[in-house]
Formats: structure tokens, C-alpha cells, sequence
């Protein structure tokens, strides 16, 4: 009896060591990404709804997109209202993209050469971020973006985890069924109207952009847990900032998170984020994914 009375203790040393290490092994990393519309329109209020947004969901890292009217030392401030010390925007004119962290930003590029807006590349964590926005106009535009993103992608070791993530404005074959005749005679009479707008290939909903992000071995993070179609845009506010009664338009997911295999291999959990604040922020709604690190 008391022999074992003597080992207990020892025990109960040994498990809570063990629990403790397991404990400090799991790391994860909350990752955002959204486009906020015209730099949140430089609206207080609307700003204000951002940073509680923040708050709420608390990620670790925020892709945005269309970051228009900030400047790196405005983006450093709304970082410190936000928690993030680590900022990078990809310009400072036109639809900029820029990138948020909690944690340090590493070996970062920005291009703008040959991109209809630009993009941002960084490595945060071990994990490698492109940042990402496309034309809105022409999906043979969008075809050499993405080529473009995947040659510098492929320069990155295979066993590393790489995320291109932003507004596509593409749309994937996987949510074929959701885009029927209504859809496409819309794109027809916007290509009527106007000019400039060449997003139909061959008279049909395009789906090569995304698809070449499939043909290089990256997967999309929202259908590797959700068989379900979750829009990203409309929301309760239009294109011009102005709020509406409902989300009324064309439900469509042109917002993405991509994972290269290592990436996916981690990835916890994904989604489009619905709330209160994000149904008046933007016109879009964000996507996020969660990351098991140790994984």
C-alpha cells in the first residue's frame, strides 16, 4: 500500500508534463481573407464595424483586398487598432491588396508588373501567403494573372505549405449547378453593353482560371470540408457602399482560399463568414480557413 501511495505522485508528475507538452506541440494559425470594398470606404463607422469584426473572430492573419485610399502607415495604424504589428500593402494607388499579422512577415515581395490590380507574397509561420486580386473584366487577363501567381509558386518546395487566397473574381466548375441560363444571360448582356468585358469563353461560363489552380495541385480550402454552396457575394450592401434591405443579386463564390497538398493537409477548418458585421462591412464576405501547424 504504501508503495503505491509513493508512486502517485510520480504519476500524476508524469501525466501532467506529458499533457503539457502536448499542449505546447498544437499550434494553429486563423487566417481571414477579404475584400473590403473601396478601402472600407474610409467611413468611420464602417471601420469601426471592421475592427469589432476583428475582435469577434480574432484571426491571426488578414488578407485584404481592394485596400483603396491607405497608404503603409495607414495600414500600420489600423493594424494597431487591430492587434496586427506586421503590415504590408502591395501599393498606393488604384485597388491595392495588403496583408495583416499578428506575427512577422518574411522574404515579402510585391508585384504589380503584368497584374491587372497586383499582388502580395510573404511567409508567415512557415506558410507561404499569395495575396491575390484579379481582373474583374477578362478572363483571358485572369488566365495569365494566375500563371503568373503558379510560376512563382512553383519555385517553393513541394513539402512546404503554400495558400493563394483574395478575390478571383472567377468561377469554380465545382459550383456548376448553381450557375444556370439566368447567369449566363446576364455575362452575355454585360458583354453586350459593354466592350471591356470579355468574361464568357466562347459564348460559356469560363471556369479555366480556377481550374488551372487545380491542374498545379491546389485545392480549394471552403470543398475540402463543405459539400454545400456558400456564396461569397452579394451581401446587404452594394457596390457602391449603399446598404440594402436584403442581399438581393446573384448568389456567386468568386472569394478563395487555395492549399497546395502540404497546406491541405492542415487545414482544421474553412468557411464564408456571415454575421452581423460582415453582412454590412462589404459587398463581399470573407472566406477563412484555419491551420493545424503541427499537422
Amino acid at each position: 500500500m504504501m508503495k503505491k501511495n509513493r508512486l502517485f505522485p510520480i504519476v500524476m508528475i508524469l501525466c501532467i508534463v506529458m499533457t503539457a507538452q502536448v499542449t505546447m506541440a498544437q499550434e494553429y494559425l486563423k487566417i481571414v481573407s477579404y475584400n473590403v470594398l473601396y478601402g472600407l470606404k474610409k467611413d468611420s463607422v464602417n471601420i469601426d464595424r471592421f475592427v469589432n469584426f476583428t475582435k469577434d473572430w480574432n484571426p491571426d492573419v488578414i488578407a485584404l483586398e481592394e485596400m483603396n485610399g491607405y497608404t503603409q502607415k495607414t495600414l500600420e495604424q489600423l493594424g494597431q487598432h487591430i492587434k496586427h504589428d506586421y503590415v504590408l500593402q502591395s501599393k498606393e494607388e488604384g485597388f491595392p491588396v495588403a496583408i495583416t499579422s499578428k506575427y512577422p512577415l518574411v522574404n515579402f515581395r510585391k508585384v504589380t508588373e503584368n497584374m491587372w490590380h497586383s499582388y502580395l507574397y510573404a511567409k508567415i509561420k512557415g506558410v507561404h501567403f499569395f495575396v491575390i486580386h484579379f481582373s474583374p473584366f477578362n478572363y483571358q487577363k485572369r488566365l495569365k494573372e494566375v500563371a503568373d501567381v503558379l510560376a512563382q509558386a512553383k519555385e517553393i518546395p513541394a513539402h512546404e505549405p503554400i495558400l493563394i487566397m483574395g478575390d478571383f473574381n472567377s468561377l469554380d466548375a465545382s459550383d456548376r449547378e448553381q450557375y444556370g441560363s439566368k447567369v449566363l444571360a446576364g455575362m452575355l448582356e454585360n458583354e453586350k453593353k459593354h466592350d471591356h468585358i470579355r468574361n464568357l469563353n466562347n459564348g460559356q461560363i469560363d471556369y479555366s482560371v480556377l481550374g488551372k489552380l487545380k491542374e498545379a495541385g491546389f485545392q480549394d480550402t471552403y470543398r475540402l470540408l463543405h459539400q454545400n454552396f456558400e456564396s461569397t457575394v452579394p451581401t446587404f450592401k452594394d457596390g457602391n457602399g449603399q446598404v440594402k434591405q436584403s442581399a438581393t443579386g446573384v448568389p456567386k463564390r468568386i472569394d478563395f482560399i487555395w492549399a497546395n497538398a502540404r497546406a491541405a493537409k492542415m487545414v482544421i477548418k474553412s468557411g464564408v463568414i456571415k454575421n452581423e458585421f460582415t453582412h454590412y462591412i462589404s459587398d463581399h464576405y470573407p472566406t477563412y480557413v484555419e491551420l493545424d501547424l503541427m499537422k
